[in-house]
């Protein structure tokens, strides 16, 4: 595991994951009809319960690199079940799905890392929120998140705090995955994830808390598009 403090978060948003091409947000923002499962199916795979859920969750990887790190990632297959699971027992979908502008996702995606550094240590000062979902931006650039409670983190992973974890997806193709444990010091990265190329290692995390404190007690907007199902708050 390695330690990413809440005072030396700077240099990580360097590295977030860029994501190119623009131009469909101009268009979402007019009409809000362009969120479909085609762009975002990992939208879908968060939404299935245990009685609708495919036995595999149906998407792509680059190559057998990455099928072999997730035969044996614990992390990633629990995080989709614990998903299910809620989904199950609370009888509906108990996802928070988020839609990021442009300008937003430019400012978190390394553009503005003083914006960064305070939300980041903003977000250690208050409660931690277990939630799960997406949050979804341009060209279907997707990261799927989950933080559980502290009583939760202890029963299924036997460690102090709040588990997080997050996937990126592009489209329906896995690039990315990262676990760790968020405590009262900061943010604590296990070393059991996968990036593409590994030159994103220790960014999703801070991208995912960075996002959640910005969207933390907004009186945010819902989506207005017809082609899912789920609620999607924008992010602006």
């Amino acid at each position: 595991m390695y330690f990413i403090g809440i005072r030396n978060v700077l240099p990580i948003f360097a590295f977030c994951i860029p994501v190119a091409g623009c131009e469909r947000f101009d268009s979402l923002k007019k009409g809000m009809k362009e969120v479909s499962y085609n762009d975002y199916p990992a939208l879908l795979f968060t939404s299935f319960n245990n009685e609708d859920a495919p036995k595999e969750i149906p998407f792509d990887v680059r190559n057998t690199d990455v099928r072999d790190y997730l035969s044996r990632s614990d992390g990633f297959k629990d995080m989709f079940l614990y998903i299910r699971a809620c989904n199950s027992v609370l009888k509906g979908n108990t996802t928070t799905n988020y839609l990021m502008d442009k300008r937003l996702f430019r400012k978190i995606d390394g553009g503005d890392l003083k914006f960064c550094a305070n939300l980041y240590d903003d977000f250690f000062k208050g409660d931690v929120e277990p939630k799960h979902g997406t949050v979804m931006f341009e060209e279907g650039g997707c990261f799927v998140y989950l933080i559980l409670g502290n009583m939760v983190t202890m029963k299924l992973k036997g460690m102090d705090g709040h588990y997080i974890c997050a996937a990126f997806f592009k489209k329906n193709f896995l690039l990315g995955f990262e676990e760790g444990i968020i405590t009262d010091k900061g943010l604590l990265i296990m070393n059991s994830g996968y990036s593409e190329g590994g030159k994103d290692t220790g960014a999703y995390l801070p991208f995912a808390v960075v996002t959640l404190q910005y969207a933390k007690n907004k009186n945010l907007r819902l989506d207005e598009s017809d082609r899912v199902k789920e609620k999607i708050y924008i992010l602006e």
